[in-house]
């Protein structure tokens, strides 16, 4: 939604740290005021803001659990009445948890769709509809190459970050031509802890480029994906050729 004399504003879910605050620093630098959701306070999120106002963005925060929908347009609300506007929501919120297929729980099973699939999907659909009945819009949500190519060993995520891609796909579709719908899917980034430098080692070697991403690489491309008018329906991957080459890397 577009009005004259006021600055443009993006909404970044679980923007206070790793790659939402690269993706919430993205924007800050390119004009935008920024909303940043998180559902746990930690001292990363208030760095992100101090970082954001730096460079000229007026911020607000807001805690939500977005897998809950009326959370999920609490945060809507929240950013309307501040600023009358939304330009660009990214989805970016998740988490990652290993479920092999023959041990994981009905609670990590829950909590891995919850946390990666329902969230975006209530925030995304909350925000989309809003966006198509005031103007228009660009909304961006946070894939994975999981999704495209399975990660033996992670069955939940898997299955939930494949959702993200089918709603980015559908939503796309169901609020075109006034809001744009697209998903990054990132591949070695940042590793989840506990990945040992081994394990690290070995995902790097099966890119093409031999080398990991920065949350910044991601970022980058989220607004890339905002600023091309003619762009939706797209699952660009941001890694190093991963998806291209083989398990071996070739």
């Amino acid at each position: 939604m577009e009005q004259e004399g006021t600055k443009p504003v993006a909404v970044v879910t679980a923007g206070g740290a790793r790659i939402g605050q690269a993706i919430v620093l993205a924007f800050a630098r390119a004009g935008y005021n920024v909303v940043i959701h998180y559902r746990t306070l930690r001292p990363a999120v208030q760095t992100t803001v101090d970082l954001a106002h730096a460079v000229g963005a007026e911020v607000i925060l807001h805690q939500a659990d977005l897998a809950v929908r009326a959370q999920a347009e609490q945060l809507l609300e929240v950013t309307v009445q501040r600023f009358q506007r939304v330009d660009v929501l990214v989805a970016n919120a998740g988490a990652f948890e290993r479920t092999p297929v023959d041990q994981f729980s009905d609670d990590v099973c829950r909590r891995m769709l919850d946390d990666n699939l329902f969230a975006a999907l209530w925030v995304s659909r909350t925000f989309g509809v809003w966006m198509r009945n005031n103007g228009n819009g660009s909304i961006v949500a946070l894939a994975d190459v999981a999704a495209l190519r399975p990660w033996r060993g992670y069955l939940a995520y898997n299955i939930a970050k494949a959702g993200v891609v089918a709603m980015v796909r559908t939503l796309a579709k169901d609020l075109a031509p006034a809001v744009r719908v697209n998903a990054v899917a990132p591949g070695p980034i940042l590793f989840p802890p506990g990945f040992s430098e081994e394990q690290q080692q070995r995902e790097i070697d099966r890119t093409l480029l031999r080398r990991p991403g920065s949350p910044e690489d991601v970022a980058e491309a989220v607004l890339f994906l905002c600023r091309n008018n003619y762009i939706t329906g797209v699952v660009l991957p941001v890694d190093g050729g991963r998806l291209l080459a083989g398990d071996d890397g070739h």
